[in-house]
């Protein structure tokens, strides 16, 4: 019994570390990742970034347009890059099992109004339909409850719903604002202020992909 014991100890614990070696970390997806993805970074780029920051190096390269492009942060599940002076790239490894994980990546452009686009991709970098993973907030969705005449002026001021969306580095988490708020005039932000519930979302990665939490 002793032994069986032992024995099963063992091979749990084989078991664990078998799941925990099959996890990808987020380095080998950039090495990995076609040039279709990033286009303006050769593999090599990719690779130096890599290299920059485990040497304790500021992470910057030229790009294909003999641009810069800045590594900021690089975990084991998240990297953050500013792809140009006006985009920034964030990706997150996300699981979908015990050894399987989606690569969620948030592309938001600031020209000057902040604006978002959000992929997934799974282990392959095949792209996943994104509208299967996520239900990203409509403008509604910050607004008070009431449908009144004078609450759908209000909101009439907001006329393209700029939204952005931000990974968490800590946690599996994908925060939505209506950044369309930010670039209202002083006296449309005070006319709109009394119907507006909120002014971002945060959504947390479950099951289902990403939902808000009750």
């Amino acid at each position: 019994m002793k032994l069986n014991a032992r024995l099963t100890c063992v091979l749990m614990a084989l078991g664990i570390a078998a799941t925990i070696q099959a996890r990808t970390p987020i380095r080998q997806w950039l090495a990995t990742m076609p040039d279709s993805v990033m286009p303006l970074l050769t593999k090599n780029n990719r690779l130096d970034f890599i290299d920059f920051l485990d040497s304790n190096m500021d992470a910057v390269v030229m790009n294909r347009l003999d641009g810069r492009s800045r590594m900021t942060v690089l975990t084991d599940d998240y990297t953050s890059i500013d792809y140009t002076r006006s985009c920034k790239v964030t990706m997150k490894l996300l699981p979908v099992t015990d050894s399987t994980d989606v690569l969620c990546m948030v592309t938001t452009l600031s020209a000057p109004i902040e604006d978002s686009r959000i992929a997934f991709y799974n282990a392959q970098w095949q792209p996943m339909r994104a509208d299967s993973l996520v239900k990203t907030p409509q403008v509604n969705d910050f607004a008070s409850g009431s449908d009144d005449d004078e609450t759908r002026r209000a909101w009439l001021k907001v006329e393209i719903p700029f939204m952005t969306y931000t990974l968490s580095a800590e946690a599996p988490t994908l925060e939505c604002r209506l950044s369309a708020l930010d670039y209202l005039s002083d006296d449309d932000r005070k006319a709109i202020a009394p119907y507006v519930k909120r002014e971002s979302i945060t959504l947390t990665w479950g099951e289902n992909g990403f939902g808000e939490q009750p």
